[in-house]
């Protein structure tokens, strides 16, 4: 069973299983289609929670009320192959972004217990930032 870590700027670090992710919070569907630059586009359907929803029960180390704050806080999502991406904040806030960015526990219909939980960023049109496998999330603040 493949889990993920959050770490970093939180109250509250914590692994978590797919099962879990599954469990613990509302599933969001996003049906994306992406392009890749080397097989052209490719179109997917995937349930998981919202990123944000997972961080917030984390207790992220910024001031809620505080939108300065919260805007310089960086994730850094790393997968089992060593792939990783950054997010802002800013992006999945709903006073910002509100990126509906996704921790996938199911791809096409399969459950990914197996394979680990998969970053789905809906609103890029390339997949450079979808992380297959996730071994770890790290919110982190910058400056």
């Amino acid at each position: 069973m493949n889990e993920l870590v959050v770490v970093g700027a939180v109250a509250r670090p914590f692994p978590l299983s797919v099962a879990d992710l599954r469990k613990r919070w509302p599933a969001r569907r996003a049906d994306v289609t992406f392009h890749c630059a080397t097989s052209g586009p490719r179109h997917h359907l995937f349930q998981g929670p919202l990123l944000r929803d997972v961080i917030l029960a984390a207790g992220p180390g910024f001031h809620p009320a505080r939108r300065k704050d919260r805007s310089r806080f960086l994730l850094e999502i790393t997968g089992e192959d060593g792939h990783t991406t950054v997010l802002s904040w800013a992006e999945i806030d709903e006073d910002f972004g509100n990126a509906p960015v996704l921790l996938a526990t199911e791809l096409d219909g399969a459950e990914l217990d197996d394979l680990g939980s998969q970053l789905v960023v809906p609103t890029d049109h390339c997949g450079a930032r979808y992380i297959s496998g996730i071994t770890r999330i790290h919110l982190g603040a910058a400056g």
